[in-house]
């Protein structure tokens, strides 16, 4: 990501010798719970360039009790070393360190892009001017709870078909962020008597997650005018170790007595 469009400072009419501010994501995987690493390079162009502020934030783009769309702070990058002054014909690199909380929405699973989208915004603001700001998106993937848990649901016949992340908190749940991320599941080639769509939520801490199974309802907000949903556990340290079938299809089978 270059800042240079944004703002081109100390260059020519075509841009050559403006200051550059570039953002990198350098953790090889980001991951809900793990930590995740940038680096901002500042090249100070013709002039140099006198920083005021720069500042990192993970966002995310989820939608509100009523459909409308909006954009939700994840978390916070701190800086290792701080640079007020970059001289000009220089360069100076700084290092940004967060941790993604457990309920971070999940980018793609599998390899498969699942809709959410998640980024890192650079703001900076230098020589008093009015502050400045970029995007990068931000690749999050599913921890091997998720992988473990969605196979037990592909084994009978269930695929993940796109996500939507809910402004929202989940009645009577611990939640540090007010959001969850619902994961759409279809079977096409079900019969009549299964449920052709579920909505999976796995609403994730730092021990495992609880994982609620519903009859899919994309149109709905709100969570409490969703059809109900059944739950079960599952634990991060089960994985590899527990087969989760028997409890989704434990699930499954709670959810159609609720039609019966």
């Amino acid at each position: 990501m270059g800042l240079r469009r944004l703002f081109g400072r100390g260059g020519d009419e075509d841009g050559r010798g403006a200051a550059e501010v570039d953002t990198r994501i350098t953790s090889p995987v980001c991951m809900p719970g793990q930590p995740v690493d940038a680096e901002v390079v500042i090249r100070g162009g013709a002039r140099g360039l006198a920083i005021d502020e720069l500042a990192l934030e993970v966002v995310v783009q989820a939608l509100h009790w009523d459909g409308s769309p909006s954009e939700e702070s994840v978390c916070d990058l701190s800086a290792s070393s701080w640079a007020e002054r970059v001289a000009a014909g220089s360069e100076k690199r700084l290092a940004f360190r967060g941790r993604l909380p457990w309920e971070t929405p999940v980018t793609e699973i599998g390899g498969q892009a699942v809709g959410a989208v998640v980024s890192v915004v650079t703001k900076l603001s230098w020589d008093s001017e009015a502050p400045v700001a970029d995007t990068d998106l931000l690749h999050v993937t599913a921890p091997p709870l998720y992988e473990a848990v969605l196979a037990a649901f592909a084994e009978e016949g269930y695929r993940v078909d796109g996500s939507q992340v809910r402004d929202s908190y989940i009645p009577d749940a611990e939640s540090q962020s007010g959001r969850y991320q619902s994961l759409f599941l279809t079977a096409p080639t079900l019969g009549a008597d299964r449920f052709a769509e579920l909505e999976v939520v796995l609403h994730q801490n730092a021990v495992g997650a609880m994982v609620y199974v519903r009859r899919a309802d994309r149109s709905t907000f709100e969570w409490e005018d969703k059809p109900p949903a059944r739950t079960f556990a599952a634990a991060h340290h089960e994985v590899g170790h527990v087969d989760f079938g028997s409890r989704v299809r434990d699930a499954l089978r709670k959810l159609a007595l609720l039609d019966g």
